[in-house]
């Protein structure tokens, strides 16, 4: 079994070198305040990280930043969707749902989705965000092949994946709003059975 990549929230950046620290961090951040509010001196703060080195790592400036930090997030959750080829598209939903379940009670309800936000960033960040869309994208594609594999017509496969994705995003956003995971809960139920009666 593969292990995970660097983990989306900074709690686990401890030993990693200072370019991937800062990612960390601007992944974490992004995913709590959202691109706009997310400054480099937040994420020198946040890093530990010298302020020379911002520039040194990433001479792009907060573009390159933000644009790296919303790619490692959506690498991380492209990774899980991957990871264990066997599973049945309704364990691969379930695994995300556990994620996703963790990150919420973690952080206590305050970190939502770093590629979402991302993509909401377009009008001051459109690189950013145009990130986010192609990390949508391929989240949609491992899903849909995932549900192709298990006899799903491929028209509906990609309906699905993208239902699955729009889905998980939306009850992250509702957890965020009631703190609580039970939202995510009933939606990972109902999605997983959703695959199951696609794939039957």
């Amino acid at each position: 079994m593969a292990t995970d990549p660097t983990p989306v929230t900074a709690d686990a950046s401890d030993g990693r070198g200072p370019r991937e620290r800062m990612v960390v961090h601007a992944a974490d951040l992004i995913g709590r305040d959202g691109v706009a509010a997310t400054s480099i001196g937040d994420v020198i703060a946040a890093s530990s990280a010298p302020r020379g080195s911002i520039y040194h790592h990433f001479p792009g400036g907060k573009t390159e930043l933000m644009t790296e930090a919303v790619r490692h997030a959506g690498d991380f959750i492209s990774h899980r969707i991957s990871r264990e080829r066997s599973a049945t598209p309704a364990a691969a939903v379930t695994a995300i749902g556990d994620i996703w379940r963790r990150m919420l009670v973690n952080t206590d309800f305050e970190f939502g989705c770093p590629v979402l936000a991302g993509g909401l960033a377009r009008r001051s960040e459109p690189e950013v965000a145009d990130e986010a869309e192609q990390i949508f994208g391929r989240w949609t594609r491992l899903i849909s092949a995932r549900l192709i594999h298990e006899g799903v017509e491929v028209e509906r496969a990609d309906s699905l994946a993208q239902l699955i994705i729009a889905a998980i995003e939306g009850a992250v956003g509702l957890c965020q709003t009631q703190r609580s995971v039970e939202p995510l809960d009933r939606v990972i139920d109902e999605l997983a059975r959703l695959c199951d009666s696609a794939a039957a």
